[in-house]
């Protein structure tokens, strides 16, 4: 019988939740790396290593499950770094994005690694670089999503204004991966924007900031069940692309807010999607997040129509659910799994049809990541 495993990357180390397939009872181990502060994971099933990815130790790896943990930033010259993704047909080859959105190549299972090359003249170069202190994690690359049928394609997300780009020759050349989000993404509105008048300077930063933000890609994820298709939460909507994000439609309607973070996509149904609107309850625009009650909502038609899913989940709360939160397993029917900046963790497992609470009293929630093994 396979077993699960729920990591939970928290602002203070990593959190481990455990059950067999049946996925009734959870055991919880932790905090390893304790007073880490752990973004996020990826997981090498050939040789059962697991790789998390901090904000101050760079990159880690281990080999027993979380327990202990080795370095693995020679040639890494950020530490603070978001995302690590394994080449599925080559486990030797690994890809890290840091902070300053600079995108990194191992070839040796991490012991090694260089900038990529190519991705240093990718499309959006003269406004990647550097950093801005807007938003939760400032210029970042977040997210590096390969196509695990054919790993030469690759999206990579930076939270830079370009959105996203992608490259179908392993890196080699890249292109904007946005048509049909830029052309459709409403620009973010400022009347609620709480800011002091008597200060210019800070007004127009905020300001500027926000003419930009709105196209801020927070989520990409591949179909496991058809490759070409691809989904994307963006800060101003959600949108599906078929032919490995050239082309995008926007699928928002139906949702209560377009503003969201995270997303998971059903491991065998390409067109079944979860979402949590980054706006629920009586927030203000442009402080995200959920106060009231906490809903994620599904879609089983590739985002023609979409459902309120609660049974469950609390009515009354204040959190947010960050852009790596959300994950899915593999098993039948399959589990889905959030976590939160208030430290709970929920699970469906009976694909979000109802929801329970499977840890509270975490530190923020800031990464989430599923293995069945």
């Amino acid at each position: 019988m396979p077993n699960v495993m729920v990591l939970a990357g928290t602002a203070k180390g990593l959190f481990v939740l455990e059950s067999n397939a049946k996925r009734a009872k959870w055991r919880r181990r932790g905090p390893f790396l304790k007073g880490v502060s752990v973004n996020h994971f990826a997981w090498d099933p050939k040789t059962s290593t697991l790789y998390a990815t901090t904000s101050t130790e760079g990159i880690l790896s281990s080999r027993n499950r979380g327990r202990t943990w080795a370095p693995l930033n020679d040639g890494l010259p950020i530490r603070k770094v978001w995302t690590l993704a394994v080449n599925p047909k080559d486990s030797r080859e690994l890809w890290a994005g840091t902070h300053y959105s600079y995108l990194f190549k191992s070839a040796d299972r991490g012991k090694t690694w260089q900038a990529a090359a190519g991705y240093l003249n990718a499309p959006g170069k003269e406004s990647r670089w550097g950093d801005w202190a807007m938003g939760t994690i400032g210029n970042s690359l977040h997210g590096i999503h390969i196509d695990p049928q054919n790993p030469k394609r690759m999206i990579i997300v930076s939270s830079t204004d370009h959105g996203a780009v992608r490259t179908e020759d392993a890196g080699e050349t890249w292109e904007y991966a946005r048509q049909g989000v830029f052309e459709t993404c409403p620009a973010a509105g400022t009347s609620t924007l709480d800011i002091p008048v008597s200060d210019e300077e800070r007004q127009k930063s905020i300001q500027g900031h926000l003419a930009s933000v709105h196209a801020c890609t927070h989520r990409i994820e591949i179909s496991p069940a058809a490759t070409s298709t691809v989904y994307r939460q963006q800060h101003c909507g959600v949108y599906r692309s078929d032919d490995f994000g050239k082309t995008w439609v926007d699928i928002s309607a139906g949702l209560p807010d377009r503003h969201g973070f995270p997303l998971a996509v059903h491991p065998r149904d390409q067109e079944t999607v979860f979402v949590i609107p980054a706006y629920q309850g009586k927030c203000k625009k442009h402080n995200s997040c959920i106060q009231g009650a906490l809903d994620v909502y599904r879609s089983r038609t590739g985002g023609h129509r979409w459902e309120k899913m609660s049974e469950g989940l609390p009515r009354k709360v204040h959190t947010v659910v960050l852009r790596h939160g959300m994950d899915s397993d593999s098993l039948k029917p399959a589990g889905i799994y959030f976590g939160t900046t208030a430290g709970e963790i929920y699970g469906s497992m009976d694909e979000g049809d109802s929801w329970r609470r499977l840890a509270k009293g975490l530190p923020r929630v800031q990464g989430v990541v599923t293995i069945v093994s």
